[in-house]
């Protein structure tokens, strides 16, 4: 018995997705040039529908498909119908917020009394809190950011590493560069939804994403752990502020995804770069059957839903590590080719199919081939992690805020019935927790825990169990596989109490 990975494929989507089906339904117009220098910005007068004008301060990123991409001060695009345009002056001053001032800005988005900033070097970093602390609790908190800038920083240094490594010219950052946190699991899911507008993989199976727009990295406080989601997506906010890729070019998600997807994570530490062998996609791949490299190269769809995007990401890591390490100048030659693709372009997809035949030829098996030999060679040489525990019937994981460890045996006394027991600890630094844990089968039967009031690292059991429970409106059926949904909430809100008052959630189909 394992748990059903279906509907939780690794890590995020990325803003090209969500850009992208916005961008083609507006008008062609005639674009216009960016304004050249580093010192000067543009001051546009727009007008909107009703006929009201409005002034917009920033600097021209890139124009196309009836639209001005504008980067504001903030480090934010703002994406703008051309024919809104009446007046445009570009001999205003650019002045880009420094990271003090966005750590302000921020505290006004997401409320001052739920926000907690942390700002470091280049890094700001905003915790987004599900309610507002103990004040016991803000010496946790502050030092809680302090790890995430930390690591934020070792990011940037391994980024730095890498390109000097593949010879790939960069830049520093014109503004700063955020990390929002959420701390609740229903908050990240909010804020999904309104910067992907519901576009591309549901925000229930998102652990974190970079978006392109905003130019913020926002990740689950669960990830916070062992730090392989914020890893992932900090790289994809480094490769678009450091000069390397253009925001809004369009740009593989096969080369977008694995160039991020070869650096990993040991928990806040980062143990290799995309030229070494990721441990989990070498032992993932030989089963990941699902996408080909021919549709990776052709389009981005494998990436847009829940049910492929795990094997795609497999397979654009393999793709990306063949290429970086054994045909190092033509992956130069490969990215300088994407770095000159501006923002709006329209995407040619038999111009981009072409791009990487000219580079790297037309024979996918072959390149696949050598992908095998090389994976077994490195393999060889490169010593990996040991595997964890994937036993049948043993999971361990974390989620909403809780680590779990949980055993699942069928037993044929109980007419095939699955039987779980566990324990749960609540990961959560510095808040009491009240948890809902659900076992979900396939065989629509659940088992359930209400674990009311559950202090910082505390480990409590989840006594055994048979998943017994119907699902509403399914017939139960003999169960192969399982998934686990936790729900964590404050212990004195009004739904904890009619959780304990015998009205717990019910499982999410």
């Amino acid at each position: 018995m394992t748990e059903n990975q279906t509907c939780e494929p690794d890590v995020t989507s990325s803003f090209l997705v969500a850009f992208r089906s916005w961008a083609r339904a507006l008008a062609l117009l005639v674009p216009i040039l960016a304004t050249g220098g580093s010192g000067w910005a543009d001051q546009f007068v727009i007008v909107d529908a009703q006929g009201d004008k409005r002034e917009l301060v920033g600097r021209l990123h890139g124009s196309g498909q009836g639209a001005y991409a504008i980067l504001r001060p903030s480090g934010q695009l703002e994406l703008v119908a051309q024919g809104a345009v009446v007046e445009r002056d570009n001999t205003v001053e650019w002045k880009p917020l420094t990271p003090a001032e966005m750590s302000l800005a921020l505290a006004e988005q997401f409320e001052a009394e739920k926000f907690r900033g942390y700002v470091e070097n280049n890094f700001v970093i905003g915790m987004v809190l599900m309610d507002s602390l103990p004040r016991q609790s803000e010496l946790r908190v502050t030092g809680f950011l302090k790890k995430a800038a930390k690591f934020m920083n070792n990011v940037q240094g391994v980024f730095e590493r890498f390109a000097r490594e593949l010879r790939l010219e960069i830049r520093d950052p014109e503004v700063p560069l955020v990390l929002l946190i959420f701390e609740s699991d229903e908050d990240f899911n909010t804020y999904t939804r309104s910067v992907t507008q519901g576009r591309g993989i549901s925000a229930g199976n998102i652990a974190g994403f970079y978006n392109g727009l905003t130019n913020y990295l926002a990740i689950r406080m669960t990830e916070c752990t062992t730090f392989e989601v914020p890893l992932h997506e900090a790289i994809h906010q480094q490769v678009y502020n450091r000069g390397v890729l253009q925001r809004l070019a369009p740009i593989p998600a096969w080369f977008n995804e694995g160039l991020a997807a070869g650096f990993e994570a040991n928990e806040d530490r980062i143990n290799a770069g995309p030229t070494k062998i990721h441990s989990r996609y070498a032992e993932q791949f030989p089963q990941a059957g699902q996408v080909t490299w021919q549709q990776l190269i052709t389009d981005d769809l494998a990436f847009q839903g829940d049910v492929l995007a795990g094997d795609a990401y497999c397979h654009a890591w393999a793709l990306h590590w063949l290429l970086a390490t054994r045909h190092q100048q033509a992956y130069a030659n490969y990215v300088h080719t994407l770095s000159a693709k501006q923002p709006l372009t329209k995407e040619d997809l038999a111009e981009r199919e072409q791009d990487f035949h000219k580079n790297f030829g037309s024979n996918l098996e072959d390149l696949k081939s050598e992908f095998t030999l090389a994976l077994q060679r490195g393999l060889k040489t490169q010593k990996l992690p040991p595997k964890k525990n994937t036993q049948p019937g043993y999971l361990r994981v974390q989620r909403g805020l809780a680590e779990l460890e949980l055993t699942a045996i069928h037993r044929g006394v109980a007419a095939g019935q699955l039987e779980v027991e566990g324990r749960m600890r609540n990961i959560n630094p510095f808040r009491n927790l009240s948890y809902s844990v659900t076992v979900l089968t396939d065989g629509g039967t659940f088992a359930q825990w209400i674990l009311p009031d559950v202090s910082p690292n505390r480990v409590v059991p989840l006594p055994r169990q048979y998943a017994e429970r119907t699902v509403n409106g399914r017939s139960p059926q003999p169960s192969q596989t399982f998934r686990v949904q936790v729900r964590s909430i404050l212990p004195d809100s009004d739904e904890a109490r009619r959780w304990q008052g015998g009205n717990p959630p019910a499982p999410d189909l």
